[in-house]
């Protein structure tokens, strides 16, 4: 637990440092984020909502592309860098607080699966694939749908009890970190990668609360890899990450609160429901492709 802790503190000050160099950004360039579409105010409510909600698995990167692209808050050249600055603080907020306060995961578990997922998205961000990520999201839609299928049957074959192990085995190491490793390769191609880990840890038998923790300090690696990046570039939007920043992390803070606090049956219900509603947003066929978490 110790171990935990410390990796989360990591986490937590690498994104209170990011958060610091935000708001250095927008002080240097103020005049220009005024003329910033949106409200702060209204953008600082959406992003509590959003925050509030990713604490219980919900992808940010599909509601604030779905809140952004509906209030033409933000231009399609800028939606990508906006959606990672966005994320740092907020996600690292998140990961902090299940590390700390929620159930101790192996450490075995924790550092090679954060390993694969950090090697898979640096070979996705490389390598040229075939498969459009258009044909990759109805593979991985249909994949989901058949992977609740088998989680709902395993809940009515064991007379709805859920996993309870908090780490994963050595034979469930090796089905899992090729399974992560592509997740975080997949991920460079649009495709979320949050709701496929809760299915991947719930099947192997990972507590709801476990693959919760797993799964959220997963989904951090990539905003904070690709962060500096982004700030550097210029290319996002300041006034909307502020708000994530600033608010999105009471959002953070209440969701980690309340989801803590559900029992297994609760909180696996939730997990599948977020399944459902992903592989249809994935086999639906998108206006144009955006980059999901």
């Amino acid at each position: 637990m110790g171990v935990q802790r410390v990796l989360g503190m990591v986490i937590l000050v690498y994104g209170l440092g990011y958060a610091l160099c935000l708001c250095i950004q927008a002080w240097k360039k103020k005049e220009a984020m005024r003329e910033e579409k949106g409200a702060f105010w209204k953008l600082s409510l959406c992003e509590s909502i959003v925050y509030f909600f990713t604490t219980m698995g919900v992808p940010d990167f599909i509601l604030n592309t779905l809140l952004f692209r509906k209030f033409s808050w933000v231009r399609d050249q800028y939606l990508p860098g906006t959606l990672v600055a966005t994320a740092v603080f907020p996600s690292a907020l998140i990961a902090f607080s299940y590390l700390r306060n929620g159930e101790p995961l192996g450490f075995a578990t924790l550092f090679l699966c954060m390993a694969a997922i950090a090697a898979g998205s640096f070979a996705g961000a490389r390598v040229m694939t075939s498969l459009s990520g258009e044909t990759i999201r109805k593979i991985m839609g249909i994949a989901m749908l058949l992977s609740m299928g088998a989680l709902v049957l395993k809940m009515v074959v064991s007379a709805g009890t859920v996993g309870t192990a908090s780490s994963l085995t050595s034979w469930q190491l090796g089905i899992a970190l090729p399974v992560v490793f592509f997740l975080g390769f997949i991920n460079m191609f649009g495709v979320p990668m949050k709701p496929p880990a809760i299915a991947l840890f719930l099947l192997l038998g990972m507590s709801p609360m476990s693959t919760l923790t797993l799964m959220l300090v997963l989904g951090v690696i990539s905003p904070m890899v690709g962060g500096i990046r982004v700030m550097r570039s210029g290319m996002y939007q300041q006034k909307i990450a502020l708000a994530g920043a600033s608010f999105g992390l009471l959002g953070a803070l209440l969701g980690t609160a309340f989801t803590v606090t559900l029992d297994a049956t609760a909180l696996s219900v939730i997990l599948l429901i977020i399944m459902a509603l992903t592989a249809v947003s994935m086999l639906r066929p998108p206006k144009k492709d955006i980059i999901q978490e």
